[in-house]
């Protein structure tokens, strides 16, 4: 029952000056709006918890859980093309003239207008946990770019919201590439998947998977200059995941301790399940995070 499948950190600055209440209050100013008919795509704020749909942000042990909605039309490029080419086709045959540049764009425009109405859509909900006690703000993306679209819909709601990247003393690649040099991660224990690949953006890539770590063929890699760009790491018995060399965890999961701390969960109904489950996972990340900070050498400034 972890919330997040993909990490990415950023820390929250001290004076922020925010608070569950005032999160709360200005999201549900900005609630998800399904599409109108001329819409290509809408974003907004939904409730993150089923069974508090007044609660656009839910609070949780000095956190606050929020979840970004967004729906967008389906209507592939070829499909207007197409449909644009035979429009033209027909009046160049009828009227036995060429259609220009102009003309045809307004066809294609036209054709846009008058499918939109039509299209399907498809919707996703991408969720993120300000950290305020611990001072972080934690968002579920796969990459950088998109959980920067959740962090400026959450500026824009706000009005602000001060965060960076953290930037540790050691990066991350110079400290997996010395993990896998030692064969010892330290409070972290090493998986059997990594990446790793020669300096320069032509430089060769290397991925083994399902695989021990400390093998003559990682060694051998190693040697020959590569450094590690990705590896799967453990945490306690209780959290697997990818670090990568941006400092994003990718493929979080929970292990058979968290699983069976799960299983004992002392839940009543869906609601109490929900807020179990988000207490856990809080607790979990609390954990977690510093621990890979402090792996990393801490925080630059800190």
């Amino acid at each position: 029952m972890l919330w997040f499948r993909n990490l990415q950190l950023y820390r929250l600055a001290p004076d922020h000056g925010l608070s569950a209440e005032s999160i709360t209050d200005c999201l549900a100013k900005r609630p998800w709006l399904p599409c109108g008919a001329m819409d290509l795509m809408t974003q907004g704020w939904v409730p993150p918890a089923p069974h508090a749909v007044e609660l656009f942000g839910y609070p949780q042990q000095g956190a606050v859980l929020v979840a970004l909605k967004t729906e967008e039309k389906i209507l592939p490029s070829i499909v207007v093309k197409q449909e644009a080419e035979y429009r033209i086709a027909q009046i160049e045959s009828e009227e036995n003239r060429k259609v220009g540049r102009k003309e045809a764009k307004d066809l294609r425009d036209q054709v846009t207008h008058e499918l939109l109405p039509k299209a399907f859509t498809r919707s996703r909900v991408q969720r993120a946990l300000i950290d305020l006690e611990a001072g972080l703000v934690l968002v579920d993306a796969g990459a950088a770019a998109k959980a920067e679209q959740l962090l400026s819909a959450l500026r824009e709601a706000l009005g602000s919201l001060p965060t960076r990247l953290i930037d540790t003393q050691t990066t991350p690649q110079t400290a997996m590439t010395l993990w896998l040099e030692s064969a010892d991660a330290g409070e972290f224990d090493l998986g059997q998947d990594a990446e790793l690949r020669e300096p320069g953006d032509e430089g060769a890539i290397a991925r083994v998977s399902r695989q021990p770590l400390d093998s003559d063929e990682i060694r051998r890699h190693l040697e020959a200059g590569k450094l590690v760009s990705r590896v799967a790491l453990s945490w306690q018995d209780r959290i697997a995941f990818q670090l990568t060399e941006k400092l994003e965890l990718k493929r979080v999961t929970m292990l058979d301790t968290l699983t069976d701390a799960v299983k004992d969960l002392d839940a009543a109904d869906q609601a109490a399940l929900f807020d179990s489950g988000l207490a856990l996972t809080i607790g979990e990340l609390r954990g977690l995070v510093p621990t890979l900070i402090e792996a990393l050498g801490g925080e630059q400034g800190a």
